[in-house]
């Protein structure tokens, strides 16, 4: 199910105020010192990781691009070079799917913003995990076979994985 843009804006902006509520309201002293709800901090330590997955994301885009680029002019790039790409792309994802891990880990305690955003990026970071995997296996076993469609295909869908992990945590990443 796609959701409009207005409905991210408006859970982006309800993720914002739940954030500056927190931060605006004094927090009641306890024995000289602050105690804060845990919930606000959860859903600050979602939010930063959510940030950070955007971030990543764009990695994967930039390499993914890139791996496209040798794709385009296959006959002058070796396959060490897609090589070094994907190795690159793997340990983006592989940062990228722990930091899903720990979101879904918190998932039930956060905001539905939070949340829906969260189900938003996990099908498309399971195609991309699945993808690189299929391309690093057919790489390793296909060396001389770069060009083909087959393979080709795969900097194209990784991209718009990427892409689409990147659109969803767009609140977060601003």
């Amino acid at each position: 199910m796609k959701s409009s843009p207005m409905l991210k804006v408006a859970g982006f902006l309800a993720a914002l105020s739940l954030a500056s509520a927190a931060f605006a309201a004094a927090p009641p002293a306890s024995k000289g010192r602050f105690v804060t709800p845990d919930s606000g901090n959860l859903s600050q330590k979602a939010f930063r990781l959510l940030s950070k997955v955007h971030q990543d994301a764009q990695g994967v885009l930039k390499s993914a691009d890139t791996l496209e680029g040798y794709n385009r002019e296959s006959f002058m790039i070796d396959w060490r070079a897609d090589a070094t790409t994907l190795v690159r792309m793997q340990s983006q994802i592989d940062k990228l799917d722990h930091r899903v891990y720990q979101l879904h880990a918190m998932e039930g305690k956060l905001p539905q913003a939070q949340q829906t955003e969260i189900n938003q990026i996990t099908p498309a970071m399971l195609e991309l995990t699945n993808t690189a995997q299929t391309a690093i296996d057919y790489l390793r076993n296909n060396q001389d076979r770069t060009m083909f469609a087959q393979y080709t295909a795969y900097a194209g869908e990784m991209y718009s994985e990427a892409a689409r992990i990147e659109h969803a945590t767009a609140a977060s990443g601003s």
